[in-house]
């Protein structure tokens, strides 16, 4: 390609730019007809130094290139993303943890003393599921004299989405158990918890900012603002959902279900007296869970495998979408397993707009 009397041969990201062998063959040319006698040939003198040279000049030239597109929102990455974001108020957001409510300590009678105050402190033991995922009670359990249970809520060790998970998947604890407890569980469900976000995540948020106009207040309005908040996925605006002058924000967290918590801090931001008003009766909804139990033939999957890949499938579907047998069987078959036949559900499960699908017993036959 020639640019103003220049030729290129390369092209980075869009940018015309010249390869380090046309740089080099350049001032290799150059330099002999300078010199007609100079020895150009691979291993002298002067091709050393002219190769060292084009080296050089191909690096400004990538440099330039790669500058080029970091100026420019829809092709920017990283830092130089985040930097043009900012100017728009968009800030990253970055991973939170999950949070449940019922971490269940348990004391078998058959195997311990009952007649004596148990107390584990917060934070001070850790137990985890079967998948790895480490969790903390964040409240003291104390269990008094001939009491069995106490139960308490709890957050993932590590920020991310695998500390999203279903009741009963804690196992264990992640060391020696306390003395005095003989078990341990969690009796619901996590939420909330989320990655950093990602580039295409903020790049989709800048250009809401930017493209937006009648602003303040519109459904695009309240699903950007819900979605600067961490741990905030995605948002969805239904007008007049309830009725003329209603709106119902779906919302979810983690990419799944948040929980009531996080469903109050959204509303509150968005109704927070000190801005100016959005003259509307909002309501701040989470998505329908939708349970799906499978039942699959995959030799070469473990248990765990197998319902890590459903999990991810699963979310990779959403709300709103469809559920096929036959994506079932190739994500097992893409984490590993030798095939896959899936015996249940039969048919593909169609979801609406407000359903989540949730990764219900996963049966290897």
């Amino acid at each position: 390609m020639e640019h103003n009397g220049i030729t290129y041969d390369e092209d980075l990201n869009g940018v015309p730019i010249k390869s380090f062998e046309l740089i080099l063959t350049e001032i290799l040319s150059e330099w002999k007809e300078e010199a007609p006698d100079l020895d150009i040939l691979p291993g002298s003198d002067a091709h050393i130094r002219a190769s060292a040279v084009a080296g050089q000049l191909y690096a400004a030239y990538v440099s330039g290139a790669v500058g080029v597109n970091q100026y420019m929102p829809d092709t920017a990455t990283g830092q130089y993303l985040r930097a043009l974001a900012k100017e728009e108020g968009i800030i990253e957001k970055l991973a939170t943890r999950a949070k449940g409510l019922q971490l269940e300590f348990r004391r078998d009678p058959n195997l311990t003393r009952t007649d004596v105050e148990v107390t584990v402190p917060a934070r001070s033991t850790r137990v985890i599921t079967h998948n790895g995922v480490v969790f903390e009670s964040t409240e003291d359990a104390v269990l008094p004299p001939n009491a069995l249970v106490a139960v308490v809520p709890y957050q993932a060790v590590e920020p991310g989405k695998q500390g999203n998970i279903q009741a009963g998947e804690v196992i264990g604890f992640y060391g020696p158990p306390p003395a005095g407890i003989n078990y341990v569980t969690n009796l619901d469900a996590t939420a909330d918890g989320s990655d950093d976000e990602d580039d295409e995540s903020i790049r989709a948020r800048y250009f809401e900012a930017t493209e937006q106009e009648d602003w303040h207040g519109s459904p695009a309005w309240l699903e950007a603002e819900a979605k600067k908040i961490p741990g905030v996925t995605s948002a969805t605006a239904i007008k007049d959902a309830r009725g003329e002058g209603t709106t119902d924000l779906l919302i979810t967290s983690g990419d799944g279900i948040p929980s009531q918590a996080k469903l109050d801090e959204v509303h509150a931001y968005l109704t927070d007296p000190t801005r100016e008003p959005i003259n509307m009766d909002l309501r701040v909804i989470a998505p329908e869970g939708v349970v799906i139990p499978i039942q699959v033939k995959a030799p070469g999957l473990t248990q765990a495998q197998a319902e890590s890949a459903y999990k991810a499938y699963l979310a990779s579907v959403g709300g709103g979408g469809t559920v096929y047998p036959s994506r079932i069987s190739a994500a097992l078959i893409f984490a590993g397993a030798l095939f896959a036949e899936v015996y249940e559900p039969t048919e593909a499960i169609e979801l609406t707009a407000v359903q989540m699908p949730l990764p219900g017993v996963v049966t290897l036959v």
